[in-house]
């Protein structure tokens, strides 16, 4: 066999496979770099917007962002130090409580949202580079998502050194930004702006909290080659770099939707930082979207090859990785082109859609994790149907669905609404009924019904990495 070329060699071998402990690096501090700077970007400041814009006051949006964000943040951050003890993708976890056929419903709904989310950062990066050099968005959308799909083919390494740097210079442009916002100044009557209502303030509660939340798929992928001892450290880096970097930059959104409503929010950043500020801090903004654009891709291309192993268990390369990674860029491109005119009601809509469908996993799967199996599993077994966690997982199957159900009646969207939302003002709890609900009743089920041999203490070098 030829020896691998220097680019070769930079690029990441692993997906959805075990990280073995021998190549386990990296430390905590990594993350708390990594979710500050996935939160310093345009996205954030946009999300944060939101809840002035369905007609909440700015103080009730602030009050929103905090709770909102500090709730889902704890769920996320959970998921987050499954990785050092796991040394696995987030997703592939799912086969030890839905089964390994059963696991492919949660693995399609987290394929949608990266692709939706890269497309995302896509029309942002273009929108961003329209404001300053003119042309189509869409035409910049295609083009600064060649970059994206060449950090996310580099991978986990890549994205971590890129976010290590970027937080100081983005963490800058906040500060510049925070700061000519202050120097404008927030008149009263701008503050003023909509008003607190219960229906208003739980409907942007939930926003905040599912924007933590729909990290949760993510963020084993990040601290995967951690060590297993690190797993406490990896939660509290977690939690307050995703914290510091969206609870600030939120509250910034929804001070620039308070003075303008109507605009969007690029275009109040470029007026609040006049004409030659204002150049320069949204190309900056525009080219911030690149490395958030290839978390995306990247944990596309993850959780493809983790679907793509049901069907067919095959060794993970280089090459397969970059292939799948190109695809699923390419995919966000188009997109994101075709979806670029209805940017905000999209988001709106699709982070509360996504909140309902990841709740019913997000609870399962840390009741199984931390309650029933304290973190130990048999690891080789999650790679073959013939495993001890079968091909269907019933009890999370069951409590999946039925939690969904059970979501229904609280739902709040411009597409439907349901009647107990309708009865609380628009409220949506369904994210608080859905885990009130999820919890118990799958810790009942599986004490009842699940497999009582699916447990391993150990996780060691010599644990296969795939199971033929």
């Amino acid at each position: 066999m030829s020896e691998l070329s220097a680019v070769e060699k930079a690029i990441e071998r692993h997906s959805y496979d075990v990280i073995p402990l021998t190549e386990r690096h990296g430390t905590p501090k990594w993350l708390f770099f990594m979710w500050y700077g996935i939160n310093a970007q345009i996205f954030v400041v946009a999300t944060g917007a939101l809840g002035v814009l369905i007609g909440l006051n700015f103080w009730g949006t602030v009050l929103a962002i905090v709770v909102g964000n500090i709730v889902g943040s704890i769920f996320m951050a959970l998921h987050s130090a499954q990785g050092p003890k796991l040394g696995l993708p987030q997703m592939i976890q799912s086969r030890a409580q839905f089964g390994f056929y059963g696991s492919l419903w949660p693995l399609f709904i987290v394929w949608a949202m990266y692709v939706i989310f890269a497309a995302t950062n896509i029309v942002m990066a273009g929108q961003a580079f329209q404001a300053v050099y003119h042309g189509s968005v869409n035409s910049w959308a295609a083009i600064l998502t060649i970059p994206m799909i060449l950090i996310a083919i580099f991978g986990y390494d890549w994205i971590h050194y890129g976010f290590r740097y970027a937080t100081w210079l983005y963490s800058i442009v906040f500060i510049v930004l925070t700061v000519m916002l202050l120097v404008h100044g927030l008149p009263a009557h701008d503050l003023a702006h909509g008003k607190f209502t219960w229906g208003n303030f739980f409907l942007a509660l939930s926003i905040y909290a599912t924007w933590q939340i729909s990290y949760a798929p993510y963020v084993s992928d990040y601290s995967r080659y951690l060590s297993p001892n690190l797993a406490t450290h990896t939660f509290w880096a977690t939690f307050w770099g995703t914290n510091i970097g969206s609870i600030w930059l939120m509250i910034l959104g929804a001070a620039l939707a308070a003075l303008n409503p109507a605009a969007q929010t690029l275009s109040a950043i470029q007026g609040l930082g006049g004409h030659s500020w204002g150049t320069i801090i949204a190309l900056l903004l525009g080219i911030g979207q690149l490395i958030p654009g290839a978390v995306n891709i990247y944990g596309g291309a993850i959780v493809t090859l983790s679907a793509g192993s049901n069907i067919r268990p095959f060794e993970s390369t280089r090459i397969l990785r970059s292939v799948v990674a190109l695809v699923i860029g390419i995919l966000s491109a188009l997109m994101a082109i075709a979806g670029s005119g209805h940017f905000m009601t999209n988001v709106e809509n699709f982070l509360l859609f996504l909140m309902y469908f990841l709740i019913p996993w997000t609870a399962i799967n840390l009741t199984d994790f931390y309650w029933i199996h304290h973190g130990n599993y048999k690891i080789s077994d999650l790679f073959t149907s013939k495993g001890v966690y079968g091909r269907w997982g019933w009890p999370a199957l069951i409590v999946y669905t039925v939690t969904f159900l059970v979501e229904v009646p609280f739902m709040n969207t411009t597409v439907y609404q349901g009647p107990i939302s309708k009865a609380l003002g628009g409220a949506d709890i369904s994210w608080i009924v859905g885990l009130i609900v999820a919890v118990p009743l799958y810790y009942w089920a599986d004490r009842k019904w699940g497999k009582k041999d699916a447990i391993s203490s150990v996780l060691t070098d010599r644990e296969p990495q795939i199971v033929e």
